[in-house]
């Protein structure tokens, strides 16, 4: 079998969740025997380049965020020219699409019009972009937000089938788009269950990392944009520091936020309660998880599935989120009081004392929660399941 992904984000280096999902998913595919390429976009400055990934041939052309015109420009040249070069006369028995913008390029030149697609769909294109350019000038803003969601329906209903990683997923591409749901298959995100696995040595993999002694110490890692409730968790830090509960947090992540967190943390004195590291390598990642004692995911809108809360159980770190997309039914299928009653600062510190107490002063109980989360994971999200399932949902279509 030949199948074809095609993204609008690159394969090599995944760093975001979609990009970890098309990962996963292409040489997961390449690893059963599988003639996997790839059609995907990236901000290296050479024009396009062909490379191997794990067994997997990408075709990534550069695709700039400074200048619309030279995006434009790029999306129609380089993934026609691409695809010519994969092709090679032979047809593909499949094509996955992770986003609107190259698959539409191919669709409207009638390249794979005669292959069966799924569309992998993570997220609303529009509600996205909405979200990330909120300060942005209004009339662009109408203009992006009511072209992405026209285009994306539109791929959307060439699909053959579609793949949604949560259930809240299903009922957003069914309201948003009128998709009907027997045309919506649910295949959860995985964990690389050998790489996120729980430290050896906790106190000592602290010390290394830097975390202050003798705090209990919270972990989150996000995209720094305001749909992360960022800010409700500062707020949180501010009520737990009145209560000297001797919790210290530290933050992950890089973003257009960043500097306005910052001027947050001193204006809520909690300096010394939070820690901004700035971005954390992919190969560090599994470290932070094990170290901290609990992970917080203060999201407030859109979390679509949340690869970082089975990653950081992977790692035997308990998760407590936001009742918000995708963490609610990861959680809530652990055990619900994991689950912050509501997205708001006070709901965060009821809840993060609440499990303090019915875990963390007891060594015990504590360690077998980590245990427990590990092998939560294991059971239910790891890639090799997802794998088998896209290939069943391959099988059924192609």
């Amino acid at each position: 079998m030949r199948a074809l992904f095609i993204a609008d984000v690159p394969l090599e280096d995944p760093t975001s969740g979609s990009e970890q999902v098309l990962f996963y998913q292409a040489t997961g595919l390449a690893g059963l025997g599988v003639e996997v390429c790839a059609i995907t976009r990236q901000a290296d400055p050479l024009p396009w380049v062909i490379r191997d990934v794990d067994g997997v041939q990408e075709g990534a052309y550069s695709a700039s965020e400074m200048s619309l015109l030279r995006a434009f420009i790029s999306l129609v040249r380089y993934p026609l020219r691409v695809y010519r070069s994969f092709s090679k006369g032979l047809p593909f028995q499949i094509a996955v699409s992770h986003q609107p913008f190259n698959y539409f390029i191919l669709l409207i030149t009638r390249k794979i019009t005669r292959t069966p697609i799924l569309y992998v769909f993570h997220s609303p294109s529009h509600e996205e972009y909405l979200l990330s350019h909120q300060k942005g000038y209004y009339l662009k803003n109408l203009i992006h937000v009511k072209g992405r969601r026209m285009l994306e329906k539109w791929c959307i209903k060439k699909a053959s089938r579609i793949m949604v990683l949560s259930r809240y997923m299903k009922h957003k591409v069914r309201d948003i788009h009128g998709i009907p749901s027997d045309r919506v298959v649910v295949n959860p995100g995985g964990v690389d269950l050998r790489r996120f696995a729980p430290p050896r040595d906790r106190g000592a993999l602290k010390a290394q990392l830097g975390f202050p002694e003798g705090r209990i110490h919270l972990l989150t890692v996000r995209n720094l944009e305001p749909r992360m409730g960022i800010e409700n968790l500062l707020e949180c830090m501010r009520i737990l520091k009145r209560e000297a509960t001797g919790i210290h947090l530290i933050i992950g992540g890089e973003g257009a936020e960043r500097a306005g967190l910052e001027k947050m943390i001193t204006g809520l004195d909690i300096g010394g309660e939070v820690t901004m590291k700035g971005f954390i390598p992919s190969d560090l990642l599994p470290r932070y998880y094990g170290a901290a004692d609990f992970f917080i995911l203060p999201t407030r809108q859109l979390e679509g599935f949340g690869l970082v809360t089975p990653e950081s159980m992977a790692c035997g770190t308990p998760v407590l989120g936001t009742p918000v997309g995708g963490t609610q039914e990861i959680l809530s299928g652990f055990e619900s009081g994991f689950l912050f009653r509501d997205t708001t600062a006070e709901a965060m510190a009821e809840g993060i004392r609440e499990i303090l107490s019915l875990y963390f002063p007891f060594k015990d109980t504590y360690d077998h929660l980590r245990v427990r989360c590990r092998e939560y994971v294991v059971a239910n999200y790891s890639w090799e399941r997802h794998i088998s399932q896209l290939q069943s949902i391959i099988d059924e279509i192609s």
